[in-house]
């Protein structure tokens, strides 16, 4: 499973209606899903404790679709020796 994949599914457990197939993992999550603020707190909230990661409030704002969140883990994360 692709990074980004982690992050649709990680997405689905806060947002199970979502169509995967009609996200576009480029445009800003906002912009196309019925997210409120506490939605994307828990996709943030659930991320960070998916992949131990932690996530700076000033780096919030740029993580505004799928692309923004799996390059952003994916640049935090830990990697394993």
């Amino acid at each position: 499973m692709s990074l980004h994949d982690e992050v649709m599914t990680t997405l689905r457990t806060i947002a199970p209606e979502i169509d995967p197939a009609a996200v576009d993992r480029a445009r800003p999550l906002t912009e196309q899903l019925d997210l409120d603020s506490m939605d994307y707190q828990n996709l943030l909230a659930a991320l960070s404790d998916q992949f131990a990661i932690e996530i700076a409030a000033a780096d919030v704002p740029k993580l505004r679709s799928i692309d923004d969140l799996a390059r952003y883990v994916e640049t935090h994360r830990t990697r394993a020796p």
